[in-house]
């Protein structure tokens, strides 16, 4: 098997893939030889990521979707299918929500990053499975978080979203483990988008940057080239034997106890 080639002739969809994490993730499984669906609301970027990765000689297409529509997921799931034939692989990347504190989060906001992040997620996979299960089988990967378990100061409902994509992610193996889908997800910590990264490295951000590599003990922050490579190996042959696990893409920040944390900052300081 080309390890370089891993996905040729299958197709992967990628939720809220018109940026961020997700672009990073479509262009990893088209420059692997896959057919990417590009699924975001995002008309604009979705649109020129669809450019960017055909300019670049892989086999790519957007859908514009907003998967707060009752009924939009399997709509998106059954459109692909109608266009290429089959789905080998489902990432369910997108979320919505605002940054909110405990007390300022609001019904609006709850039921948005609910639909989006948890809802749509699990539907997707729900049409997703009924075709993959008459194909011979696929794989799903969730994109949650190291918030699904860890604890920060805000948006309430992103923690319990992604908490309940590690429950999702469960269920769904177990139930569909019997038809050759294998579903896991992605837990990823602090990464630094490639939109991001020329603000991180800004020389005001000195201290800020400092602080923040301290905290790993690898000493340096993710990025998402990295959470879509493990993203890859969860949906090839080499992990064949993978399903219902949640794998941390950390450099092991979210490990260390407070003993650790204020050891390192004392040596730091």
């Amino acid at each position: 098997m080309n390890f370089h080639q891993r996905f040729v002739n299958q197709v992967a969809i990628v939720t809220g893939s018109a940026r961020g994490i997700g672009k990073n993730i479509a262009s990893a499984f088209g420059r692997e030889g896959a057919t990417v669906v590009i699924c975001d609301i995002n008309q604009t970027q979705g649109k020129a990521t669809e450019t960017e990765l055909r300019e670049a000689g892989m086999a790519a297409e957007f859908i514009e979707i907003d998967l707060t529509e009752a009924g939009a997921p399997q709509a998106m799931i059954q459109k692909v299918v109608q266009r290429f034939g089959r789905i080998d692989v489902l990432v369910n990347n997108a979320r919505s929500g605002k940054r909110l504190s405990l007390l300022e989060e609001t019904e609006e906001s709850w039921e948005l990053g609910m639909s989006v992040t948890l809802k749509a997620a699990f539907f997707a996979s729900q049409e997703a499975i009924r075709i993959m299960s008459q194909a011979g089988g696929g794989s799903i990967v969730n994109v949650g978080s190291i918030l699904s378990f860890a604890v920060g100061k805000e948006s309430p409902v992103y923690h319990i979203a992604k908490a309940g994509l590690v429950q999702m992610t469960r269920y769904l193996a177990v139930n569909a483990g019997g038809d050759n889908i294998r579903v896991n997800a992605v837990l990823p910590g602090f990464i630094v988008q490639d939109e991001h990264r020329e603000r991180y490295n800004r020389d005001d951000n000195q201290r800020y940057r400092e602080i923040a590599e301290f905290c790993h003990p690898l000493e340096n922050v993710g990025r998402s080239d990295e959470v879509a490579q493990t993203v890859l190996f969860l949906c090839s042959q080499e992990a064949n034997f993978i399903s219902g696990s949640s794998l941390v893409v950390d450099g092991g920040v979210s490990i260390q106890d407070q003993s650790t944390l204020l050891y390192r900052f004392d040596g730091m300081l």
